[in-house]
């Protein structure tokens, strides 16, 4: 990996290199250059190429900023900055819903598929009220709530922004509008806990009050609908690679909507579900 402005080898953290690919590492480099001569950033005592590399290194690897700071010889804060400006730029390139089928339609793909995934996060206690609206029953943890669209092959397309760990997936997926903007143009599969997401969306059957068992019928379909809906669980695991989002979140919780976006934005620049083998966003 060779910085674009002076050609300097990137550092390695922890004397490991990085799993993302070099030509990726090098098209972050470029996009942060982009973006410095852009907001008219002044002199810095550090390339971008470190600043790439340390921003990557971060949501890879789940790494410390104390960790990365010592690793790299240079000031927690310096470290810190760095990072945090690294995720919000690449979180500006992450590509709305609606972009995200636009494609998809392009693409001739008949169907979305969404589901919900937790971040687990340290706990944060609320600040007027004993109520921990972070905590998850379901999963037995605090975290965030985060809701993934996935291609009929599973892979990663769009993330939501965080909900406390509390809200349900149906819950989450009205608040950011995901039925009606998938079903204008394209079917969308759900499982059982959307079941009144939308009259469009196919999410399979639950047995009526008083029923022991499903008809054949309808257990055939469920079955036939989670072979399908099941592959979608790959872009929950897609977005759990990155060991930021894998462990304890030490930041705050609403913190992780600008880390999520960071992340949906690297699954594109490297496996590039769409095949256009080009950078989207807002031009940084």
């Amino acid at each position: 990996m060779t910085n674009p402005d002076t050609g300097a080898s990137a550092s390695i953290i922890y004397g490991l290199a990085l799993t993302t690919p070099a030509d990726v590492v090098d098209r972050f480099a470029a996009t942060l250059t982009r973006y410095r001569r852009r907001i008219g950033s002044r002199w810095r005592a550090h390339d971008v190429m470190l600043q790439a590399v340390l921003t990557l290194a971060f949501l890879e690897g789940g790494h410390t900023y104390r960790g990365l700071a010592a690793g790299n010889s240079i000031p927690r804060s310096t470290c810190h900055t760095y990072i945090t400006e690294g995720i919000k730029v690449l979180a500006r390139r992450a590509l709305p819903l609606t972009e995200v089928v636009r494609l998809a339609v392009k693409a001739g793909w008949p169907y979305l598929i969404v589901d919900g995934v937790n971040i687990p996060t340290e706990r944060i206690k609320a600040k007027y009220t004993a109520k921990q609206y972070w905590y998850s029953g379901k999963h037995h943890r605090h975290g965030a709530a985060v809701q993934t669209v996935a291609a009929p092959d599973g892979e990663l397309l769009w993330v939501s922004g965080v909900l406390p760990g509390r809200t349900v997936d149906i819950t989450a997926a009205r608040r950011f509008g995901i039925a009606e903007k998938v079903l204008a143009y394209l079917g969308l599969l759900a499982d059982l806990g959307y079941i009144g997401l939308h009259p469009d969306a196919i999410v399979g059957y639950k047995r009526k009050r008083g029923e022991k068992t499903l008809p054949a019928g309808r257990k055939a379909a469920n079955i036939a609908l989670a072979r399908i809906r099941a592959i979608g669980e790959r872009a929950n695991a897609q977005l759990k690679c990155w060991k930021v989002l894998a462990g304890d979140y030490r930041g705050s919780p609403r913190q992780v909507t600008t880390v999520v976006k960071a992340v949906q934005a690297l699954q594109y620049m490297i496996r590039d579900p769409f095949g256009t083998a080009c950078d989207h966003g807002n031009g940084y």
